[in-house]
C-alpha cells in the first residue's frame, strides 16, 4: 500500500471540496478554523454543502435549539447523499463529545463521528470510512496542544482558498473546572488545561506576519489562565506578553468570569492602549438567589463593584452580557432583579435566552416553577429593554470620533468598506473611500445609529 508521501501532488483545484457547517459559540468557530487546516492536504474549503465531498456539522450542547438543528441539517443533508453517494457527512464538537455513537442511530447517513478533542483524527476517519471501514466514532481526550497546525485562521471556505484575516483567534486553553448547574461544557470539553504560554505568542507572531492587526484570545474562562500550569502564569502575564509583541494593533479576549476578577485585571484593561474597550462580562442572574442555584460563585454586588470599576476609569468602555431567564426556580422578584441591573449596567448588547435544561446538568434535576410560555414572555421583556438601552447607546456616539479597524466590505454599499471600534461595535461607510483598503485603522467620525451599527465618515486615514 501506497504511503501518504507517495500520493500524486494535488492542485488546490483537483481537491474534492470540504464544507463545515458550525453551531455555538467562538472556540467552535476556532475548531472550525483548525479542521480546515487539518484537512487542506485532501480537501479545498467550499461555502455551500452541495459543493462538497465531505460535509462536517461542528455542534454545540449548550442549549437545545442547536441540538435540534443539527437533526433537522441531518435530515437534509440525507437528501443530497441519496443524489451523491459518494458525499460523506460527519457530526464533530460539543454534541459528537457528549452523544458519541448515539448519534449514529438517529442521524441515519452519518459517517463520522468525533469529538472536541479529537480533530486531529479527522484525516483518518474519512479515510478509513472512504476504505468501506463502518461508521467512525471517535470521542476519547487523547489530543494534545502540540498536535494542531499554527496558522490556521486565515481560512475562509467563501473563496476556496485562504485569505489574510484582520482579527485572528488564537486559543489559550481548552475545557472549564467551573460547575455551573446549567452547563455541560466541563463534560463535553473536559477538565480547564492551559495552552503553552510559548506556543500562544507563536500563534499570535504568524498570524501577525500574515496580516492580523487584531488578536480575539478565547477560552471558557480565560480569566483563570495559567493556574494549572507550572510554574503558574497569570491572565494578566499573558496578556503583558501578546500586547509586547511587534505587530499586535488590538486585543480582544472572551470570556472572563467574574469570579477570577482581580484588580490586576481591571488595572492592566484599563492602562494599556492596546487592550478594546470592550469586554463581555457574562451576568446570568442579577438574584442572588440564583447566582447560588446557579452555582455561578459571585454575587450581584461583586459584579456591580466590578462593572463600576472598569467604567469609572474609561468612561466609553463597552459591556455586553450573558442572561438565562426562567433558571429553575425564579421568581418574578429575582427576573425583577435582573432587569434592575440591566438599568444599572446600561449593557451595550446582551445575549439572553430562555433556560432549556441539558441532560446530565444539575439544573436538569430542579424542578420548574415557569411553563416554556412564562419563559419566553420574560425573555422578550428583557430584550425589548435591552433594544431600548442598545439604540440610546449607539445614538450617544453621533457626532463622534472613534477609531475604527477595517475588516470587511459593506453589503449595503458596493465599493465601501465597514470596520469595528474598539468597543466592538461595527461601522459601515456608505461613501467609497480612495487608498482605504481591508486592515487599515483609521478614524471616523459617527454620523447617524442604526439598529445594530453605526454609519461613519472617514475623517484621518493612516496605514498602521
Amino acid at each position: 500500500m501506497e504511503s501518504d508521501s507517495e500520493q500524486p501532488v494535488q492542485t488546490q483545484t483537483d481537491k474534492p471540496g470540504v464544507y463545515i457547517h458550525t453551531f455555538g459559540c467562538q472556540m467552535n468557530e476556532y475548531d472550525t478554523q483548525k479542521l480546515y487546516k487539518i484537512l487542506e492536504n485532501d480537501y479545498r474549503p467550499v461555502s455551500e454543502a452541495d459543493q462538497a465531498e465531505l460535509v462536517l456539522i461542528n455542534t454545540c450542547s449548550v442549549r437545545d435549539k442547536a441540538e435540534n438543528k443539527l437533526y433537522s441539517m441531518l435530515g437534509e443533508l440525507r437528501g443530497l447523499k441519496r443524489e451523491r453517494p459518494s458525499m460523506l457527512i460527519g457530526v464533530c464538537g460539543c454534541v459528537a463529545q457528549q452523544e458519541g455513537e448515539e448519534i449514529l442511530k438517529y442521524g441515519r447517513g452519518v459517517d463520522l463521528v468525533f469529538g472536541t478533542h479529537n480533530l486531529s483524527l479527522a484525516p483518518s476517519l474519512v479515510r478509513l470510512r472512504k476504505k468501506g471501514a463502518p461508521p467512525q466514532v471517535a470521542v476519547d481526550y487523547r489530543e494534545e496542544w502540540e498536535d494542531l497546525p499554527l496558522g490556521f485562521a486565515d481560512v475562509d471556505p467563501s473563496k476556496n482558498g485562504q485569505k489574510q484575516h484582520v482579527t485572528a483567534f488564537v486559543s489559550i486553553s481548552r475545557g472549564c473546572n467551573k460547575s455551573c448547574a446549567y452547563c455541560i461544557v466541563p463534560t463535553t470539553r473536559g477538565p480547564e488545561v492551559s495552552r503553552a504560554v510559548e506556543e500562544i505568542e507563536r500563534e499570535v507572531r504568524i498570524a501577525v506576519h500574515r496580516g492580523s492587526k487584531e488578536i480575539m484570545l478565547l477560552g471558557q474562562t480565560v480569566n483563570s489562565y495559567g493556574l494549572d500550569l507550572s510554574p503558574r502564569l497569570s491572565f494578566v502575564n499573558l496578556l503583558e506578553r501578546v500586547a509586547n509583541i511587534p505587530g499586535v494593533e488590538r486585543i480582544r479576549f472572551v470570556s472572563p468570569h467574574p469570579q477570577e476578577v482581580r484588580q490586576d485585571f481591571i488595572d492592566f484593561v484599563v492602562s494599556n492602549k492596546k487592550i478594546c474597550r470592550h469586554i463581555h462580562m457574562p451576568l446570568q442572574s442579577g438574584s442572588d438567589r440564583v447566582l447560588k442555584e446557579m452555582n455561578r460563585n459571585y454575587r450581584r454586588d461583586k459584579y456591580l463593584k466590578i462593572i463600576e470599576s472598569l467604567k469609572s476609569r474609561v468612561p466609553d468602555m463597552a459591556i455586553t452580557t450573558d442572561i438565562i431567564v426562567g433558571f429553575p426556580g425564579e421568581t418574578e422578584e429575582d427576573f425583577r432583579m435582573t432587569l434592575e441591573v440591566m438599568d444599572l449596567v446600561q449593557f451595550d448588547n446582551s445575549y439572553s435566552y430562555s433556560f432549556s435544561p441539558r441532560p446530565g446538568t444539575a439544573a436538569a434535576a430542579m424542578p420548574e416553577l415557569l411553563s416554556q410560555e412564562e419563559k419566553i414572555e420574560r425573555l422578550q421583556i428583557l430584550q425589548r429593554k435591552q433594544e431600548q438601552i442598545t439604540a440610546a447607546r449607539l445614538a450617544a456616539w453621533v457626532g463622534k470620533d472613534v477609531e475604527v479597524l477595517v475588516d470587511n466590505r459593506n453589503q449595503n454599499h458596493e465599493g465601501c468598506l465597514q470596520g469595528r471600534t474598539s468597543q466592538n461595535v461595527m461601522l459601515n461607510f456608505d461613501t467609497p473611500y480612495q487608498g482605504l483598503k481591508i486592515g487599515d485603522i483609521v478614524t471616523a467620525r459617527v454620523v447617524a445609529p442604526k439598529r445594530f451599527t453605526l454609519m461613519g465618515e472617514l475623517k484621518s486615514h493612516s496605514v498602521v
